[in-house]
């Protein structure tokens, strides 16, 4: 069992691929394996994977009889994983060597926490440097699981740590990634109710920005949860309500006393007052007359408010 797994979820990613394999290549912690799910790409990803399963045997290759969507190809990579702690990689994005190394150690030296992210930088198309961002997980490494539900669900920030590494015995039992826009907010909500979150201060992570990213291809309400799972194409979704309700489920059925049970819920009944969250479910209402009424929002809120969370320059 290696000490560290990483999933790489992909599709049609011939773009950066390499680039972000080399990364984990380059880590200074070496007892790892990297695990490849090819969502059926049509392009270059295919003879890029297996150039470089054939030179690391660290590496596995899998490739999917058909197109699953997003939220399978992610669950399937953990699930194929073994060790001790867990990482899903984009293809687009990459890690600078220390990364494993130091994330790693974090959580070996603290039992109590379930997953350590480093600060981030946001790098552009051709790997120029656009700005750090700091996330809300400093505010989430307090003992009482309201406090760390309320520092995830409460803020407007991006799910950027739905990519730390993270313990694997957490993940077990969990919701993985759920096929809802959202999902990422809801997965990080569960994994603060089971431990402390960390952040390290070194920007070890490069998350790139670009035109083909998931986030700037998918306009619509509709394409958004195609995007997540196939099987579900065309049909309408209500993500900022399913979120909610995902909450109050885990909030309902995870292992917390009595005393934290009732301090989440009063988080939640926070829910609706913060972080645009109503003015989200009026627009996935609009959403389904009016398929582009999710991205209008975003833009107008972007343009009149700024991107959500901590950009540091």
């Amino acid at each position: 069992m290696p000490k560290v797994s990483v999933g790489l979820p992909v599709y049609n990613g011939e773009n950066y691929l390499a680039e972000a394999i080399d990364s984990i290549l380059s880590q200074t912690l070496v007892d790892f394996e990297l695990v490849i799910s090819d969502n059926t790409s049509t392009d270059r990803t295919q003879a890029i994977c297996r150039r470089y399963a054939a030179l690391d045997k660290r590496i596995r290759y899998l490739r999917n009889d058909t197109n699953l969507g997003a939220a399978p190809n992610y669950n399937r990579v953990f699930e194929q994983c073994s060790g001790c702690y867990f990482k899903w990689l984009a293809h687009d994005d990459r890690l600078l060597p220390r990364f494993l190394e130091l994330t790693a150690a974090a959580l070996d030296a603290d039992p109590e926490a379930v997953l350590c992210n480093t600060r981030t930088e946001y790098i552009g198309a051709d790997g120029e440097h656009l700005g750090f961002y700091q996330s809300v997980l400093t505010a989430a490494r307090g003992g009482r699981p309201s406090e760390r539900l309320a520092a995830m669900i409460l803020p407007s920030h991006t799910c950027i740590d739905f990519f730390g590494l993270i313990r694997r015995e957490a993940m077990l039992g969990s919701l993985l990634h759920q096929a809802f826009s959202g999902a990422d907010k809801a997965f990080l909500a569960q994994m603060a109710l089971r431990g402390r979150l960390l952040q390290l201060p070194e920007p070890l992570v490069q998350i790139r920005e670009h035109p083909n990213r998931y986030t700037r291809q998918t306009k619509s309400a509709r394409a958004k949860l195609a995007w997540h799972d196939s099987s579900r194409e065309g049909r309408a979704d209500l993500p900022t309500w399913t979120l909610y309700r995902t909450y109050r489920q885990l909030v309902a059925t995870e292992d917390l006393s009595a005393s934290d049970r009732a301090e989440c819920r009063r988080v939640l009944r926070r829910f609706w007052y913060g972080s645009w969250n109503g003015a989200r479910l009026l627009a996935d209402l609009l959403a389904i007359p009016f398929p582009r009424a999710i991205d209008l929002a975003f833009r107008v809120k972007f343009r009149l408010f700024g991107a959500p969370g901590n950009f540091l320059d």
